[in-house]
């Protein structure tokens, strides 16, 4: 037989021994004070009747006082002496209680105790029959009220020998209907006319004492009265009107105004059915400003080191969630648009230098994968495979971009938020292996962007013949290819870039494949290979230019012994002194000519001519032995697989921003879409340095002209901090306001925050801001939306959520309310029609206001007063003063240190359903300002904490066989999970206050599910990670309890698993391998 701990049974309170353990126990130190006792204290006279006068509860108090005077034979044995037993039966709880007891002890006790109470009853009556038929008065009406109550009484006894669910409640019930009707019965009885007549002087002689006890009881009553009225002068507090918050909408015409004091808001009507009116309580500024978006940024190392962006929603919240937490990877670094990132095709390589300083430090090693390159093309942001490194005292970044890949694209404002003349790159830290910390140290003076491209096939080709098919074979220099001719070509890419080399490489056709051949075919022309140069020179503003070295041998042989010319290889380097005449400029054309300039007879078409026809002459004039051999004719040579390539490079340092192509932008926290220009420094950090670890970005529309910024910041409890992880009074945090101006970050002084009522964001409240001048075009982004920051510092866990942020909220105040606070949402226009607003929302409800004060009330605080003189020293001193204070405050409990821990110190627990209905919490500025107001009646020598309750999560484990009838499993899980809440946390269920300092009982927690109907077998009831592995009448108990006095115990059930009946220990199974003997 398992036994099983105390609980909360109405006569529980005392500690129980069992056999081999110490039971669940109800707290006897104190309790606490509620607020329904705090105003119904019995050390108080008023409506308290001192002398008891009702005539049927004497008769009950007179019976249970003569079970052996005189008096019993006459009391016993009569049916209005049993009836006043049953009416005063306290029933209350009970059916809650035996419940709980479901397969305990007290189970069986419960239901004995009542069935021995019912029992006792019949044969009481049954001895008043027997009387009355000997006296043969057996058909009045109090007979048959006797016959009717005893017949009731006998069928709701239960007809086996041990009670069941069934019968108990049954007996409940016929009791409990007794009851209702009990008034009915006695008068019935009274009134019969057949009372014994000593019983019916005993009854005259306790009414006429209840009237001489009811005239005592209305003077005693007055007494109190009397004394505040008329000695103390004392007098119910007033109605304190309420207060509550209205937000002002201009219409989207209308210029900033100011709303008048005292303008009216009609709220509905009030207890006495007049219109309520709420009035501003001074002057109001209106404006078209709004908070539109506020992000907190943070750095969190809880895996490894990052920067994170969490969105604070401003509308239609539903859960407010923590600041600083839930955030995704904020990607924070560069902005690069040039000119040299237009890259349509081929094989293109880009690295970009960052020139540190002379002074900048210089990192030793960098972990691969700390940055993200993006480049822009027409299908958004393309995500790049670069290297960083470190190459001399620059920090480098190169990518390769394949000759499959999509070209790069300008930005536009559908597809990458933005738009740019040329494409745009992106560097981004990445949060993977996050380089802030070392890269916010690194300051640079110069960027440098080299591009590599090789194997263009698309661009344009020209010679005198007109443009050329380069996707053909071709003859470049014409059909001739006479001294002189000539060949030009040019790509969009090259006109836009400073180049330090241009090449045009191909493959010669049709001519000879070495150069020995080469120069065979020419030797009678007096040429070879080497005697073709070319003349190579740029096009710029409409003119040809050359340039030192632009000479070069058209036809150069390959390293191979066989020394082809196949290879054709063009080159335009003006890495050397032309570089300056081939600088950057816009008006520039982009072409590039190539000139044979010789040998004189170019590729001998003309000579190979003459020749032929000189030779034919002399020859027809000899014989045929001296005639000259005919020339070989020499060919045009033709060239195919054409390809350009080329290098540019540009360097822009931030001195000189002006006049180079590249745009260089940071890339904030500010928005993911919009890069900010430089300031115009020395030197720039490669990562801003962040003033704190916590940072707050606000964005304000239609601020233009706007000089003071004011914005009510409504604060909540966290949701995901409840119950378990809430922000103390004590914790703090400090904010540092910085503006932006279009480049940089400015401070704020400290003198510019008017209003700052948030307290670092622990409470609601107004902030406000005067700005050092008007807002203007440059301190806006491209939205038009001005922002401030706030670095938060301090304790960050302290910061609650933030519900919404308003701007043109105003405060009102009733004018003809009865105190109580205004419903959200019921204050939606003005009294008086403005057509400058467009609406008016009361988001939120009253607050402050507090209802006339009771004479109840209002003794009960005198009765408070007379006992704590306003100085707290016992318990109920500092409890009784919160009560007094702050309606609001269902429950206070002063709760002491375990020994040796703060002997000094007060730790005093609020409950209050006013901002959490489920764990009773408050909020902590709330219980900041009581522990502000208990102060001033406190011992300077008492450390006081004012704190919420505090809960603890017990983890709860559990598997168990359930019988093959079971059929809806899923319900019998819930049914045991409700079985865990029940006993762990009873207060849940009822909807009362919970109370600490309870132990429970392992043994009686599995009792409970294991009597369950629907289990077959418990397997594992495994609570924080204890268990035992036999439960028997003879196991010593585990006691369950907080780890603080004053925890409060909260289930966590992980998981209730169902297993198969077949279900051994480990590989054995029942009914298999699993042997016994």
């Amino acid at each position: 037989m398992n036994l099983h701990a105390k609980d909360s049974c109405p006569d529980s309170g005392a500690v129980v021994f069992q056999r081999g353990s110490i039971y669940m126990t109800t707290d006897n130190e104190h309790s606490g004070t509620l607020r329904t006792d705090y105003e119904a204290d019995l050390a108080r006279l008023d409506d308290f009747p001192a002398l008891t006068a009702d005539w049927r509860t004497l008769l009950h108090q007179l019976i249970r006082a003569s079970r052996v005077s005189l008096l019993l034979p006459l009391l016993e044995n009569n049916v209005l002496t049993v009836m006043a037993d049953i009416r005063r039966k306290k029933l209350s709880g009970y059916g809650d209680t035996f419940a709980d007891a479901q397969g305990t002890a007290k189970q069986i006790y419960y239901a004995a105790k009542l069935q021995k109470d019912i029992e006792g009853w019949v044969v009481r009556l049954e001895n008043y029959l027997n009387n009355t038929w000997q006296t043969d008065s057996n058909s009045n009406s109090a007979v048959e009220i006797a016959r009717q109550l005893k017949e009731l009484l006998e069928q709701s006894l239960p007809n086996g020998s041990e009670a069941d669910k069934r019968s108990y409640y049954r007996m409940l019930r016929t009791v409990t209907d007794l009851q209702s009707n009990a008034d009915r019965y006695l008068k019935q009885a009274e009134e019969s006319g057949d009372t014994e007549p000593a019983l019916s002087l005993l009854i005259a002689y306790l009414k006429n004492y209840g009237n001489v006890a009811d005239a005592f009881n209305s003077r005693l009553a007055d007494l109190p009265g009397i004394y505040r009225r008329d000695i103390l002068h004392a007098v119910p507090k007033a109605i304190e009107q309420d207060r509550t918050y209205v937000v002002i909408t201009p219409t989207a015409e209308a210029e900033a105004f100011n709303l008048p004091q005292g303008m009216s808001f009609p709220a509905g009507q009030n207890a006495a059915g007049e219109d309520l009116i709420y009035r501003t309580e001074k002057e109001a500024y209106i404006c078209p400003m709004q908070c539109t978006e506020v992000n907190a940024v943070y750095a969190s190392v809880k895996e490894a080191f990052g920067l994170y962006k969490q969105s604070i929603p401003l509308q239609n919240i539903t859960t407010a969630r923590s600041l600083f937490a839930h955030g995704e990877e904020l990607r924070i670094g560069w902005q690069i648009t040039s000119p040299m990132l237009v890259l349509s095709e081929g094989e293109r390589e880009v690295n970009i230098r960052f020139r540190l300083a002379a002074d900048s430090p210089v990192p030793n090693i960098l972990v691969e994968n700390s940055f993200f390159l993006q480049l822009s093309t027409a299908e958004g942001w393309t995500q790049q495979s670069a290297t960083c490194r470190i190459d001399g005292h620059c920090l480098c970044f190169t990518f390769t971009i394949g000759s499959k890949d999509i070209a790069s694209a300008s930005c536009i404002e559908e597809i990458h938020g933005a738009t740019t003349e040329y494409p745009a790159l992106r560097i981004l830290t990445n949060n993977t292996n996050s380089p802030y910390l070392w890269a916010k140290k690194l300051n640079f003076e110069a960027v440098e962007i080299q591009t590599k491209v090789i194997g263009i096939r698309n661009f344009t080709f020209c010679n005198e013949l007109g443009e050329v098919d380069t996707e053909q074979q071709f003859s470049p220099f014409g059909i001739q290819g006479d001294c002189g001719a000539w060949f030009l070509f040019g790509h969009e890419e090259l006109e836009l870039k400073p180049l330090q080399e241009v090449r045009l490489k191909g493959h010669w056709k049709k001519m000879a494949g070495t150069e020995a051949e080469f120069n065979e075919l020419y030797q009678e022309y007096g040429v070879d290979a080497s005697s073709f140069i070319v003349v190579t020179e740029y096009q710029k503003g409409g003119s040809w230019h050359s340039y030192t070295g632009n000479k070069q041998p058209l036809f150069v042989s390959d390293s191979e012994e066989k020394h082809s010319l196949a290879q054709a290889n063009i080159l335009f380097d003006f890495s050397t002194d032309a570089q300056a005449a081939y600088e950057y400029s816009r008006e520039r054309d982009g072409f590039f000519r190539v000139t044979l300039q010789a040998p004189s007879i170019g590729f001998g078409t003309d000579a190979y001519r003459n020749r032929f026809t000189s030779i034919m002459i002399e020859n027809s004039r000899c014989k045929e032995k001296k005639r000259k051999p005919l020339p070989k004719e020499p060919t045009v040579p033709m060239l195919a697989d054409v390809e350009l390539s080329y290098i540019a490079s540009e360097v822009i340092t931030l001195t000189d921003t002006g006049t180079s192509s590249i745009q260089l932008e940071h890339i904030t926290a500010l928005s993911d879409q919009e890069a900010f220009l430089l300031d115009g420094n020395m030197t720039q950090p490669f990562l801003p340095a962040s003033p704190a670890d916590h940072l707050l970005y606000f964005a304000f529309l239609n601020a233009k002209e706007e000089r003071t910024i004011r914005m009510y910041v409504d604060m909540v409890l966290p949701e995901e901090r409840i119950p378990y992880d809430i922000p103390h009074p004590d914790q703090s945090t400090q904010l540092a306001w910085e503006q932006w101006n279009g480049t940089r970050w400015g401070t704020l002084p400290v003198e510019m925050v008017v209003a700052e009522e948030t307290a670092g964001l622990t409470q609601s409240g107004f902030i406000e801001i005067e700005l050092p001048e008007k807002v203007t075009d440059d301190r806006m982004d491209k939205q038009g939306r001005i922002w401030l920051r706030a670095s938060v510092t301090g304790d960050i866990s302290a910061c609650l959520a933030i519900r919404s942020i308003r701007t043109n909220c105003i405060r009102v105040k009733a004018q003809n309310g009865n105190g109580t606070p205004l419903p959200a949402g019921t204050i939606r226009e003005m009294a008086e029609e403005d057509q400058r607003i467009a609406s008016v929302v009361q988001p939120l409800s009253g607050f402050g206001g507090t209802p006339e004060e009771t004479e109840t009330q209002f003794a009960a605080h005198q009765s408070a007063r007379f006992h704590n003189r306003h100085r707290a020293v016992t318990m109920k001193d500092y409890e009784q003063l919160v009560l007094e204070h702050f309606p609001e405050i269902d429950k206070a409990q002063c709760v002491s240190y375990p020994p040796g821990q703060n002997p000094a110190a007060v730790n005093l627990m609020v409950f209050s359903r006013m901002e959490d209905s489920r764990y009773f919490l408050s909020s902590p500025w709330k219980l900041a300002e009581i522990q502000r107001l208990i102060r001033r009646y406190v011992s300077p020598f008492v450390r006081l904490k004012v704190v919420n309750p505090s809960y603890q999560r017990v983890e709860v484990r559990c598997k168990v066989v359930l019988w093959d009838k079971v059929k809806d499993e899923a319900r019998t899980l819930r049914q045991l999970t409700q079985i865990v809440w029940n006993y762990l946390a009873p207060w849940q269920r009822k909807g009362d206050l919970p109370t600490f300092r309870q132990s429970y009982s392992y043994k009686e927690i599995h009792a409970r599910l294991a009597n369950h109907e629907d289990v077959m077998r418990l397997s594992l009831l495994e609570i924080d990670g204890k268990s035992l592995p036999h439960v028997d009448y003879n196991t010593d108990d585990i006691l369950i309890k907080g780890d603080m006095p004053w925890s409060i115990l909260l289930p966590d059930i992980k998981k209730i698993e169902t297993l198969s009946p077949h279900d051994g220990i480990e590989e054995a199974e029942i009914g298999g391998n699993f042997i016994i003997g």
